[in-house]
């Protein structure tokens, strides 16, 4: 699964955005530099997109919104999809792990957390992430997303796979 970050500038930037979600892409769009009315025209656009194509839209913060495509079902395929976490204390790091290890990205939304457990669980993830391989990308001050290894041999955009040990 390719996960893409796009961060417009305005709306005139919201083909990157379809042509992505298009292409099977799940698509973080960050409006953190968009104007406020360009920033509700984007969200509109991702609304419509979704409701044409179908999908999900979930909104990770008040500037963060996470674009799933649908996944067309195949004999015996796994269907792609990224599960979302808001955990209340540390002691949900589990259900973090449990995911990352069925091979599912994760997005760990923290805002809930002290500051001090947030820590920990940010700690936990990057534990996790040099265990298992894969990826941690800061989205905002406390949310995450947990990107595991790729296993299709290309590491997705290009990377390539970690060696096994």
């Amino acid at each position: 699964m390719i996960v893409e970050t796009v961060r417009p500038r305005g709306y005139d930037e919201v083909r990157q955005v379809g042509q992505y979600f298009r292409e099977g892409v799940v698509v973080l769009m960050d409006l953190e530099s968009v104007a406020d009315d360009e920033a509700q025209q984007l969200v509109d656009f991702a609304a419509g997109l979704i409701c044409g194509r179908g999908g999900e839209l979930e909104r990770l913060s008040p500037t963060l919104f996470l674009l799933i495509p649908p996944v067309p079902a195949r004999s015996g395929a796994r269907t792609s999809v990224v599960k979302k976490l808001c955990p209340r204390d540390y002691t949900e790091a589990l259900y973090v792990g449990h995911y990352f290890r069925k091979g599912l990205p994760v997005v760990m939304d923290l805002t809930a957390m002290s500051e001090d457990e947030a820590r920990q669980l940010v700690d936990f993830a990057a534990g996790l992430i040099c265990g298992r391989g894969g990826d941690l990308e800061r989205l905002s001050p406390k949310v995450f997303l947990l990107v595991p290894a790729w296993t299709d041999g290309t590491g997705g955009k290009g990377r390539p796979e970690r060696p096994s040990a």
